[in-house]
């Protein structure tokens, strides 16, 4: 069922909400963009309450507050272009995000696009909106981590690497990467690898078992065993370089 389907994409890719305001001064910037104005205490608690029902995954009430509210700010809009993507408005949401990728939460914007094609399963298309985002906010390890979802998705597992690496590295609490670093290697048929980067990460079992059928692998053969490359360990989230090149030897 399709709704299962994008019910599950979003489980996967992560919604990244801005801090507020992002800029409040609504002056010039280096670039030439114009920051977001200043907001009132009122209209900051309000976004910051549609922000936490967004973040709940309650997208229908999301766009219920927003109607209430008639905020014209970039930042509600941002949010009514999530919400109308949680819904599979998909029109309506990219129409929203277009109009926003020149603002003060550009960034954002191209974020959700590439989420945008990535639930409709366009993954170059994703890929390189994201680039965009990853380029705009490469501190942002939910932008970087959905950067290197789509690169996973597209088939290009050695970029997909670098940008989860990257998204654990600059947040190790980006459950969302971890859970993906973990079904990219499923995907390239490394399981024993997986299941040691479960462990170190405290996943439970449950969840192992719905990162491994989300990655949709098919069993390894019987006559062969897994023997990896370790390379080099590095970072503080202490994973080795090498992990996408194991050698499969056979069993005699």
């Amino acid at each position: 069922m399709k709704i299962y389907r994008w019910i599950t994409v979003l489980c996967i890719a992560g919604l990244s909400l801005p801090a507020l305001p992002v800029l409040a001064d609504g002056k010039e910037q280096k670039d030439g963009k114009r920051g977001c104005a200043e907001m009132t205490q009122e209209d900051r608690t309000q976004l910051e309450m549609i922000a936490k029902v967004l973040a709940e995954g309650k997208a229908y009430a999301a766009l219920a507050f927003l109607d209430a509210a008639k905020l014209d700010l970039p930042v509600a809009r941002l949010y009514r272009a999530h919400a109308l993507r949680q819904t599979a408005q998909f029109e309506q949401a990219g129409e929203l995000y277009q109009q926003l990728i020149s603002s003060c939460v550009g960034g954002l914007a191209y974020q959700g696009l590439g989420l945008l094609a990535e639930m409709q399963e366009q993954h170059e298309t994703a890929i390189g909106f994201l680039k965009v985002a990853s380029r705009m906010m490469p501190v942002d390890s939910k932008v970087r981590g959905d950067y290197g979802y789509a690169l996973m998705m597209y088939g290009d597992h050695q970029a997909a690497l670098s940008e989860l690496l990257t998204a654990i590295e600059l947040d190790g609490n980006n459950r969302l990467a971890i859970h993906n670093l973990i079904m990219l290697m499923y995907k390239t048929g490394q399981d024993e690898r997986a299941t040691q980067l479960a462990k170190d990460f405290s996943i439970a079992e449950q969840y192992l078992q719905e990162i491994r059928q989300a990655s949709g692998l098919p069993a390894f053969k019987v006559n062969q065993r897994q023997q990896f490359s370790l390379g080099g360990c590095y970072g503080n989230t202490q994973l080795c370089t090498g992990i996408l090149s194991p050698r499969l030897e056979a069993v005699q």
